[in-house]
Protein backbone atom coordinates (compact mmCIF):
# COMPACT_ATOMS: atom_id res chain seq x y z
CA UNK A 1 0.00 0.00 0.00
CA UNK A 2 1.30 3.44 -0.87
CA UNK A 3 2.45 5.67 1.99
CA UNK A 4 0.96 8.69 0.23
CA UNK A 5 -2.34 9.51 2.02
CA UNK A 6 -3.77 10.83 -1.25
CA UNK A 7 -2.90 7.78 -3.38
CA UNK A 8 -6.13 5.89 -2.71
CA UNK A 9 -8.25 9.00 -3.21
CA UNK A 10 -6.47 9.81 -6.47
CA UNK A 11 -7.24 6.32 -7.74
CA UNK A 12 -10.88 6.64 -6.72
CA UNK A 13 -11.12 10.04 -8.43
CA UNK A 14 -9.60 8.60 -11.61
CA UNK A 15 -12.01 5.63 -11.54
CA UNK A 16 -14.97 7.98 -11.01
CA UNK A 17 -13.83 10.10 -13.95
CA UNK A 18 -13.56 7.05 -16.23
CA UNK A 19 -17.12 6.12 -15.23
CA UNK A 20 -18.24 9.68 -15.99
CA UNK A 21 -16.51 9.58 -19.39
CA UNK A 22 -18.24 6.30 -20.24
CA UNK A 23 -21.56 7.82 -19.17
CA UNK A 24 -20.93 10.83 -21.43
CA UNK A 25 -20.39 8.51 -24.41
CA UNK A 26 -23.69 6.70 -23.88
CA UNK A 27 -25.74 9.56 -22.42
CA UNK A 28 -28.76 9.56 -22.21
CA UNK A 29 -29.12 5.93 -23.34
CA UNK A 30 -28.95 4.44 -19.79
CA UNK A 31 -31.84 6.62 -18.65
CA UNK A 32 -33.81 5.84 -21.82
CA UNK A 33 -33.29 2.10 -21.32
CA UNK A 34 -34.38 2.20 -17.67
CA UNK A 35 -37.45 4.22 -18.61
CA UNK A 36 -38.39 1.79 -21.38
CA UNK A 37 -38.01 -1.24 -19.08
CA UNK A 38 -39.82 0.03 -16.00
CA UNK A 39 -41.63 3.34 -16.46
CA UNK A 40 -42.72 3.88 -20.07
CA UNK A 41 -42.87 7.65 -19.73
CA UNK A 42 -42.71 9.74 -22.95
CA UNK A 43 -39.17 11.15 -23.44
CA UNK A 44 -37.86 13.64 -26.02
CA UNK A 45 -34.69 11.54 -26.47
CA UNK A 46 -33.81 7.98 -27.49
CA UNK A 47 -30.76 5.68 -27.65
CA UNK A 48 -29.44 7.52 -30.72
CA UNK A 49 -29.41 10.89 -28.95
CA UNK A 50 -26.07 11.98 -27.55
CA UNK A 51 -24.49 14.63 -25.38
CA UNK A 52 -24.32 18.12 -26.83
CA UNK A 53 -26.57 17.47 -29.83
CA UNK A 54 -30.17 17.19 -28.64
CA UNK A 55 -32.40 18.13 -25.70
CA UNK A 56 -30.30 20.73 -23.80
CA UNK A 57 -32.21 19.98 -20.58
CA UNK A 58 -30.76 16.46 -20.64
CA UNK A 59 -27.28 17.89 -21.15
CA UNK A 60 -27.83 19.99 -18.03
CA UNK A 61 -28.66 16.83 -16.10
CA UNK A 62 -25.36 15.27 -17.17
CA UNK A 63 -23.35 18.36 -16.22
CA UNK A 64 -25.04 18.35 -12.82
CA UNK A 65 -23.70 14.83 -12.34
CA UNK A 66 -20.25 16.03 -13.45
CA UNK A 67 -20.53 18.92 -10.99
CA UNK A 68 -21.26 16.53 -8.13
CA UNK A 69 -18.10 14.61 -9.02
CA UNK A 70 -16.16 17.87 -9.02
CA UNK A 71 -17.46 18.76 -5.55
CA UNK A 72 -16.62 15.28 -4.28
CA UNK A 73 -13.04 15.55 -5.57
CA UNK A 74 -12.54 18.96 -4.00
CA UNK A 75 -14.19 17.97 -0.71
CA UNK A 76 -12.32 14.70 -0.20
CA UNK A 77 -8.96 16.15 -1.16
CA UNK A 78 -8.84 19.08 1.28
CA UNK A 79 -7.80 17.40 4.51
CA UNK A 80 -5.01 15.24 3.10
CA UNK A 81 -3.83 17.87 0.64
CA UNK A 82 -3.16 20.30 3.50
CA UNK A 83 -0.20 18.13 4.44
CA UNK A 84 1.37 18.53 1.00
CA UNK A 85 3.44 21.45 -0.14
CA UNK A 86 1.55 24.23 -1.93
CA UNK A 87 0.88 23.86 -5.64
CA UNK A 88 3.10 26.38 -7.38
CA UNK A 89 3.63 27.19 -11.02
CA UNK A 90 4.23 24.02 -12.99
CA UNK A 91 6.78 25.46 -15.37
CA UNK A 92 7.36 28.57 -17.41
CA UNK A 93 6.52 27.79 -21.03
CA UNK A 94 9.57 28.18 -23.26
CA UNK A 95 10.14 27.60 -26.96
CA UNK A 96 13.47 27.35 -28.76
CA UNK A 97 14.70 26.95 -32.30
CA UNK A 98 15.60 23.30 -31.86
CA UNK A 99 12.06 22.49 -30.70
CA UNK A 100 10.50 24.26 -33.66
CA UNK A 101 12.92 22.62 -36.07
CA UNK A 102 12.15 19.13 -34.77
CA UNK A 103 8.43 19.85 -34.96
CA UNK A 104 8.84 20.85 -38.61
CA UNK A 105 10.72 17.62 -39.27
CA UNK A 106 7.89 15.66 -37.63
CA UNK A 107 5.30 17.41 -39.77
CA UNK A 108 7.39 16.78 -42.90
CA UNK A 109 7.57 13.06 -42.08
CA UNK A 110 3.80 13.10 -41.50
CA UNK A 111 3.31 14.75 -44.90
CA UNK A 112 5.39 12.04 -46.58
CA UNK A 113 3.37 9.31 -44.85
CA UNK A 114 0.16 11.05 -45.91
CA UNK A 115 1.25 11.19 -49.54
CA UNK A 116 2.11 7.49 -49.51
CA UNK A 117 -1.25 6.58 -47.99
CA UNK A 118 -3.05 8.87 -50.46
CA UNK A 119 -1.25 7.25 -53.37
CA UNK A 120 -1.48 3.61 -52.36
CA UNK A 121 -4.12 3.12 -49.65
CA UNK A 122 -7.02 5.59 -49.94
CA UNK A 123 -9.11 3.67 -52.45
CA UNK A 124 -8.21 0.29 -50.95
CA UNK A 125 -9.01 1.55 -47.44
CA UNK A 126 -12.49 2.72 -48.44
CA UNK A 127 -13.13 -0.54 -50.27
CA UNK A 128 -12.17 -2.42 -47.11
CA UNK A 129 -14.45 -0.17 -45.05
CA UNK A 130 -17.32 -1.05 -47.39
CA UNK A 131 -16.59 -4.74 -47.01
CA UNK A 132 -16.70 -4.80 -43.20
CA UNK A 133 -19.93 -2.87 -42.72
CA UNK A 134 -22.22 -4.56 -40.19
CA UNK A 135 -24.25 -3.81 -37.08
CA UNK A 136 -21.07 -4.28 -35.05
CA UNK A 137 -19.12 -1.79 -37.15
CA UNK A 138 -21.95 0.74 -36.89
CA UNK A 139 -21.97 0.41 -33.11
CA UNK A 140 -18.16 0.78 -33.04
CA UNK A 141 -18.36 3.93 -35.17
CA UNK A 142 -21.15 5.43 -33.07
CA UNK A 143 -19.34 4.91 -29.75
CA UNK A 144 -15.92 6.10 -30.95
CA UNK A 145 -17.36 9.14 -32.72
CA UNK A 146 -19.05 10.15 -29.48
CA UNK A 147 -15.87 9.58 -27.48
CA UNK A 148 -13.75 11.71 -29.81
CA UNK A 149 -16.24 14.54 -30.31
CA UNK A 150 -18.48 16.93 -28.45
CA UNK A 151 -17.42 18.00 -24.98
CA UNK A 152 -15.43 14.87 -24.16
CA UNK A 153 -11.99 16.36 -24.95
CA UNK A 154 -12.86 19.33 -22.73
CA UNK A 155 -13.99 16.90 -20.03
CA UNK A 156 -10.60 15.14 -20.09
CA UNK A 157 -8.65 18.40 -19.79
CA UNK A 158 -10.97 19.63 -17.03
CA UNK A 159 -10.46 16.47 -14.98
CA UNK A 160 -6.67 16.73 -15.00
CA UNK A 161 -6.84 20.45 -14.17
CA UNK A 162 -9.41 20.18 -11.37
CA UNK A 163 -8.08 16.97 -9.81
CA UNK A 164 -4.48 18.16 -10.11
CA UNK A 165 -5.32 21.44 -8.38
CA UNK A 166 -7.42 19.74 -5.69
CA UNK A 167 -4.79 17.09 -4.90
CA UNK A 168 -1.85 19.45 -5.51
CA UNK A 169 -0.41 17.17 -8.16
CA UNK A 170 1.83 19.24 -10.42
CA UNK A 171 2.02 16.52 -13.08
CA UNK A 172 -1.76 16.37 -13.45
CA UNK A 173 -1.94 20.15 -13.87
CA UNK A 174 0.94 19.99 -16.36
CA UNK A 175 -0.98 17.31 -18.27
CA UNK A 176 -4.00 19.63 -18.47
CA UNK A 177 -1.87 22.55 -19.66
CA UNK A 178 -0.11 20.41 -22.27
CA UNK A 179 -3.43 18.95 -23.50
CA UNK A 180 -4.96 22.42 -23.80
CA UNK A 181 -1.92 23.71 -25.71
CA UNK A 182 -1.78 20.66 -27.99
CA UNK A 183 -5.52 20.70 -28.67
CA UNK A 184 -5.51 24.44 -29.41
CA UNK A 185 -2.46 24.28 -31.70
CA UNK A 186 -3.56 21.16 -33.57
CA UNK A 187 -7.17 22.34 -33.88
CA UNK A 188 -6.13 25.75 -35.19
CA UNK A 189 -3.81 24.19 -37.77
CA UNK A 190 -6.55 21.77 -38.87
CA UNK A 191 -9.05 24.60 -39.31
CA UNK A 192 -6.56 26.55 -41.43
CA UNK A 193 -5.86 23.55 -43.66
CA UNK A 194 -9.49 22.43 -44.15
CA UNK A 195 -10.72 25.24 -46.42
CA UNK A 196 -7.40 25.34 -48.27
CA UNK A 197 -7.50 21.62 -49.06
CA UNK A 198 -11.25 21.55 -49.79
CA UNK A 199 -11.22 17.79 -50.14
CA UNK A 200 -14.54 16.02 -50.74
CA UNK A 201 -15.64 13.53 -48.11
CA UNK A 202 -15.70 9.84 -49.09
CA UNK A 203 -19.45 9.66 -48.49
CA UNK A 204 -19.93 11.85 -51.58
CA UNK A 205 -18.28 9.15 -53.73
CA UNK A 206 -16.41 11.69 -55.85
CA UNK A 207 -12.97 10.06 -55.51
CA UNK A 208 -9.93 10.68 -53.29
CA UNK A 209 -8.69 13.77 -55.16
CA UNK A 210 -11.91 15.73 -55.77
CA UNK A 211 -11.90 19.38 -54.66
CA UNK A 212 -15.12 20.59 -53.01
CA UNK A 213 -14.90 23.97 -51.26
CA UNK A 214 -17.19 24.41 -48.29
CA UNK A 215 -17.43 24.37 -44.54
CA UNK A 216 -17.55 20.58 -44.20
CA UNK A 217 -14.51 19.14 -45.96
CA UNK A 218 -12.59 15.95 -45.40
CA UNK A 219 -8.93 16.93 -44.91
CA UNK A 220 -7.90 16.73 -42.08
CA UNK A 221 -10.12 14.96 -39.53
CA UNK A 222 -11.00 17.09 -36.51
CA UNK A 223 -11.91 14.06 -34.37
CA UNK A 224 -8.56 12.42 -35.14
CA UNK A 225 -6.54 15.59 -34.60
CA UNK A 226 -8.10 16.07 -31.17
CA UNK A 227 -7.73 12.42 -30.18
CA UNK A 228 -4.02 12.29 -31.01
CA UNK A 229 -3.35 15.74 -29.53
CA UNK A 230 -4.79 14.76 -26.13
CA UNK A 231 -3.76 11.12 -26.24
CA UNK A 232 -0.30 12.11 -27.46
CA UNK A 233 0.30 14.13 -24.31
CA UNK A 234 -0.20 10.98 -22.25
CA UNK A 235 1.94 8.96 -24.69
CA UNK A 236 4.85 11.41 -24.41
CA UNK A 237 4.52 12.58 -20.78
CA UNK A 238 2.78 9.93 -18.68
CA UNK A 239 4.96 7.66 -16.55
CA UNK A 240 2.27 4.99 -16.57
CA UNK A 241 2.94 2.60 -19.46
CA UNK A 242 -0.57 1.01 -19.55
CA UNK A 243 -2.07 4.52 -19.70
CA UNK A 244 0.17 5.36 -22.65
CA UNK A 245 -0.96 2.23 -24.49
CA UNK A 246 -4.65 2.90 -23.76
CA UNK A 247 -4.35 6.51 -24.94
CA UNK A 248 -2.69 5.47 -28.21
CA UNK A 249 -5.15 2.63 -28.87
CA UNK A 250 -8.17 4.86 -28.25
CA UNK A 251 -6.80 7.58 -30.54
CA UNK A 252 -6.15 5.02 -33.29
CA UNK A 253 -9.64 3.57 -32.80
CA UNK A 254 -11.21 7.01 -33.20
CA UNK A 255 -9.22 7.49 -36.43
CA UNK A 256 -10.38 4.10 -37.70
CA UNK A 257 -14.00 4.91 -36.85
CA UNK A 258 -13.86 8.02 -39.05
CA UNK A 259 -12.82 5.89 -42.03
CA UNK A 260 -15.46 3.24 -41.30
CA UNK A 261 -18.07 6.01 -41.11
CA UNK A 262 -17.05 7.20 -44.62
CA UNK A 263 -16.40 10.65 -43.21
CA UNK A 264 -12.66 10.62 -43.95
CA UNK A 265 -10.12 8.99 -46.23
CA UNK A 266 -7.23 6.99 -44.71
CA UNK A 267 -4.81 9.74 -45.75
CA UNK A 268 -6.99 12.28 -43.89
CA UNK A 269 -6.56 10.47 -40.59
CA UNK A 270 -2.85 9.83 -41.27
CA UNK A 271 -2.22 13.56 -41.63
CA UNK A 272 -4.44 14.26 -38.62
CA UNK A 273 -2.53 11.81 -36.44
CA UNK A 274 0.74 13.47 -37.44
CA UNK A 275 -0.60 16.95 -36.63
CA UNK A 276 -1.96 15.79 -33.27
CA UNK A 277 1.19 13.89 -32.26
CA UNK A 278 3.58 16.68 -33.24
CA UNK A 279 1.44 19.21 -31.36
CA UNK A 280 1.37 16.93 -28.32
CA UNK A 281 5.14 16.42 -28.45
CA UNK A 282 5.79 20.17 -28.56
CA UNK A 283 3.25 20.82 -25.80
CA UNK A 284 4.84 18.27 -23.46
CA UNK A 285 8.31 19.72 -24.08
CA UNK A 286 7.19 23.22 -23.14
CA UNK A 287 5.05 22.09 -20.19
CA UNK A 288 7.32 19.46 -18.60
CA UNK A 289 11.05 19.53 -17.84
CA UNK A 290 12.87 16.64 -19.54
CA UNK A 291 13.51 14.94 -16.18
CA UNK A 292 9.77 14.76 -15.52
CA UNK A 293 8.91 13.48 -19.00
CA UNK A 294 11.53 10.75 -18.67
CA UNK A 295 10.66 9.87 -15.08
CA UNK A 296 10.11 6.47 -13.55
CA UNK A 297 7.22 4.30 -14.83
CA UNK A 298 3.90 3.64 -13.08
CA UNK A 299 3.15 7.24 -12.05
CA UNK A 300 0.68 9.30 -14.07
Amino acid sequence: MSADPLARKRRLAAAAFVALLVLSVFWPSPVVSVNRLWFGAPLPVDELSFLGREAPSWDIAFWCIAGLLLLAIVQTSDAAADAREPLTQVRALRFDRALIGRACIGLALGAIATLLVWRFADAAGLACAEGVQSDWSEAFVRILNRLGGGMNPVLVVAFFLVAGTAYRERRWVAHAIAMALAGLAAGTLAQIIKPLAGRARPELWLGPAHYTPGASTSFPSGHTVGAFALGGVLVFASRNIPLRVIALVLAAAIALSRVLAFRHWPSDVTASAAIGLVSAWVATRVSFPRAEVEGTPRDV
